[in-house]
Order: C-alpha cells, then structure tokens, then sequence
C-alpha cells in the first residue's frame, strides 16, 4: 500500500472512530437527558402522591381582612368571599359567622358579621375562609354526649347527638384535613325527625389515633374505624342506619356501604360533594396547578406500586377506590349532592355513578355552591332536600 493510500486509511480510520465517539457521547447524554427526565418524572409523581396521602397539620390563612366598619368587615374579594349565603371565617382558633354580603367592589367585598364577630375581626389581617357557621354540637341540640369509639388504633373521639331511644341513627363523616366540626350543619336534618347523629372521626385525622405510617389510605382503611362506630350505635339499640359523607367521608360511607359487617342495616347513604372515584380529583388538581395530565397516572401508578414508598404509604388501590366500577356492589338508596362549580371534588364521578345506578342514586346538581358549601349557600333548599329525601323513604326515628 502507498504511503498516501496508507495516510487516507488512516484519515478514515480516525474519524470512524471520533464518529464512534461522538456517537457514544451523543447516546450518553441522550440516557443522562432520558434519566434525568424519568426522575423528574418520579420526583414529581412522588410529590403529588405524597400531598393526597399526607394529612395536613395546618392550613394557612387565605383571605386577607382589609378592615371592619358599621356595615360589616371588608374582605379582599376571592372567589369565595363574594358568594351569597352564610359562612365564616377563623382567626387562629376561634370562628367569626359571617352574613350577607352588603356592599362590594371589583377588589373587596363586605359581609355583614355580629358583635362578636366584629371584637374578633378588629385588628386581624388575615383569616382562613370556613363553612363552619354551625360548628358545635351544643349550636344544634343541647342533648350531646361525647365518646370514646373503641377502634383497632385505639379510642376514636365522637359526639353522639340527640335522642338515643330512636331504633334509627345517622353517621355522619367529615372529609379529608379536616374534622366532625364540617358534619354539624346538616345534624338538624335528622334531629327535626328524631333520627340521632354521631359525628365520627377516623385514623389520622388529628382527633382519632393515627396509623403507624400516619397516612390516609383515602377510605381503603378508615371506614372500619366509623365501622366501629356503627358498632356502638348498635349496641346502643340502633336497628337502622343512615350513613352521611361529606367529600373524602362520602368515599368512606361508600367503602362502608359496600364492606361493612352491619351493611344490612344501613338503610340510606346521604353524600355531600364525595369523592366517589380519586382519578377525577386528581386530574382537577393537577389542572388548577398548570401541571401536565400525564402526572396523574403515575402517580397513581406509584401510589399501587411498591415505590409507593416514595410518597411514604403504603400501596393503594384506585380501582377498589372507584365506585362507579363497583356500582352493582351498592344496595341501598343514596341521595347524592353535588354542585357543578365544586372547584375540587368535580361533580364527574358522581354523575357517572348517578348514570351507573339511576334505580337508586337520587342525583341533585347544584350551581354556585362550590365544595361542600351547600348548607352556606341556601340553609333551606340543603335542609328540604335531605329531610324529603328521608321522608319519601320512609326512614324515620323509629322503624
């Protein structure tokens, strides 16, 4: 060979094997691009599973108090502030009743509030947005018991209201971070017709004792603790029972209707905005938050999987959790409300259900009302439904 054939064939040689190299490098940021990504991925899955599995221990302030005057309290105008009805606002730990909207402009509005509620509201600069006009037992019936709900954790603290002599009971089950404080709105509902309230909590919902990892399982778990207080009604010579849920509880009063060992005694499932499936809470969620809708499927695939770990559960299971999928399970009849502006339970999941199940879904949509706010909105409608829907039923105090 000649030196110059010799010269090209090493010319060659040298940039195959820089091709080769630069190849290899290309592949090599390429996987590091790829992996980076599939841990973002993971990262950010991990994220919003932990967030729906992690109780929240505080909630911050969400409405900023701009002053107080002889009409009412000035409040910086949100998509709640402005809305009609009755609500309320804390202020640290104590609760000021809000009324009627009486003045407004494109930036605040301004609600009308008692004495009491303006001692409070004086001076403060920020507040945190409540339906707990009614938030005591003692604001519905002076009859009040408290009590210890004997559970697999340990004693579950509840209040039992009204008339323990009545053969039916109501069970009522408040949602996720919050407490039974959210049930006693709709108690006189059943208390007008003689029908007794427990207000429950469950595992992990700061009241009740926690599970080892301090997780919600999203009702897969917590309805044997409001299980067990169907239990004490029982042996407190309830016959009958009407489960109430509110958001996560109408999950857990569902769970109930379904896996219960009195299930043959529930007799009505009331359901106030419910989580009836999480895949469309999910999605709401991640929507409210610019983030793409991909994530929510794996999350979801974490959370079944053992890299539930990551978010620091257990393995759960949406399907179980899907109660449209399980609607042929369901037996008893179930007055479902559920307002079409919910903000973050959506009303989807509930229709389905509705459509699923319309021999015994009585499905009432309402507007404006946003989560579980139904009450706050119109007191009396919230009230005629519920107390009609019982009557038409025949479910009354005594069977």
């Amino acid at each position: 060979m000649s030196t110059r054939a010799r010269r090209a064939a090493g010319d060659a040689g040298a940039a195959s094997t820089g091709s080769r190299r630069a190849g290899a490098l290309a592949l090599a940021a390429a996987g590091a691009l790829v992996a980076g990504a599939g841990l973002a991925v993971t990262g950010a899955s991990a994220v919003l599973g932990s967030m729906l599995v992690t109780p929240p221990r505080t909630q911050p302030d969400d409405i900023r108090v701009l002053g107080v005057d002889a009409r009412g309290v000035r409040l910086g105008r949100t998509p709640d502030t402005g809305l009609p009805g009755v609500y309320a606002l804390w202020v640290g730990e104590r609760l000021a009743v809000l009324g009627p909207v009486v003045a407004e402009d494109a930036h605040s509005v301004t609600r009308a509030i008692d004495e009491p509620a303006r001692e409070l509201l004086s001076g403060a600069s920020s507040a945190r947005w409540s339906g707990y006009a009614l938030h005591r037992p003692q604001d519905v019936t002076d009859a009040v018991e408290r009590v210890d709900i004997p559970t697999e954790l340990g004693p579950a603290p509840a209040w039992i209201m009204g008339d323990q002599e009545a053969s039916t009971w109501c069970i009522q089950i408040h949602g996720r971070g919050v407490t039974r404080r959210e049930t006693i709105r709709a108690v006189p509902a059943f208390l007008e017709r003689g029908i007794p309230c427990i207000a429950v909590s469950y595992r992990n919902d700061t009241e009740a004792p926690p599970s080892r990892d301090g997780k919600f399982r999203l009702g897969l778990d917590e309805w044997r603790d409001v299980d067990d207080a169907i239990g004490l009604a029982v042996a407190r010579g309830a016959r009958r029972i009407v489960l109430m849920g509110w958001s996560m509880g109408g999950q857990i009063a569902l769970q109930l209707a379904r896996r219960s060992r009195h299930r043959r005694r529930i007799v009505g499932v009331v359901l106030d905005s419910p989580v009836v499936g999480w895949r469309p809470t999910l999605r709401l969620q991640v929507a409210l938050v610019r983030m793409p809708a991909w994530l929510v499927e794996t999350a979801v695939g974490l959370l079944e999987s053992p890299a539930s770990v990551l978010s620091g559960s257990r393995s759960l299971d949406f399907d179980e959790l899907d109660n449209v999928l399980h609607a042929d399970a369901l037996t008893q009849p179930i007055l479902l409300l559920h307002s079409a502006d919910d903000g973050f339970v959506p009303p989807d999941a509930s229709r389905a259900l509705a459509e699923a199940r319309p021999d015994i879904v009585d499905y009432r949509e309402w507007r404006t009302a946003r989560h579980t706010k139904l009450w706050n909105l119109d007191r009396g409608r919230y009230l005629r439904d519920i107390g009609g829907w019982l009557d038409a039923r025949g479910i009354a105090a005594f069977d």
